[in-house]
Order: structure tokens, then sequence, then C-alpha cells
């Protein structure tokens, strides 16, 4: 590690999502929102209190990360990802909050009655 910091690289960290490592400055930290919550919060500036994950900023990563559930081993139990959703996606609607619901889009077969 000591080579790493000599060549000027700096810090090498793992993503959660496709698992492999970069820099500090291509990934982005994630954090668990804390008090109960089961919210990742996105760490912008990197200064945010408790334990880190790291995710490259791309849907790719995302989408393996959440199919791996990478984000509930890594942050001690956080699953709600909208926070990251929304700052990786900003213009895609979110489709969990449209599964959050509950209600079926079409009414089930024998269910009209």
């Amino acid at each position: 590690m000591a080579e790493l910091l000599e060549h000027g690289i700096g810090p090498v960290r793992t993503c959660i999502g496709c698992r492999k490592q970069g820099s500090r400055s291509e990934l982005v930290r994630l954090v668990a929102q804390g008090s109960g919550s089961s919210a990742v919060l996105v760490d912008e500036r990197r200064r945010m209190a408790g334990r880190g994950a790291w995710l490259h900023p791309s849907e790719k990563c995302l989408a393996l990360a959440i199919k791996r559930r990478a984000f509930g081993r890594a942050l001690a139990g956080a699953a709600d990802t909208s926070a990251v959703e929304r700052y990786l996606m900003p213009d895609t609607p979110l489709v969990e909050a449209t599964a959050a619901t509950g209600k079926p889009s079409k009414p089930e077969s024998g269910s009209e009655n």
C-alpha cells in the first residue's frame, strides 16, 4: 500500500456493485442514515460519520449492488436506496416508488365482483 501512495494514486476503494477497485475520486461514498433508518445516503463531501461503502457512479454498478444485496451487507442492514438512485439517475422515475404502493395495476382475474 505504501507503494501506491508513493506513486500518487492514493487510497484504493472497492465498488460494492462490480467489486472492482478504484481511487476515491472515481467512486461515490455511501453511508447509512442511522437512528434506526434503513436509508442509504450519498456522502458527496466524503465527510459524514460512520462506516462508508463505495460505488462507481453508474447505473450498471447500482443495479449490480441492488441485485447482490450489497447495501445491506456493507452498511449494516441499510436497504432503502432511493436517495442513491435519485443521485445517480436524476431524470429517471424510481421503479420502487410505483411498486411500493402495493396496488396491482389491473385487478386480478375473478376479483371484479
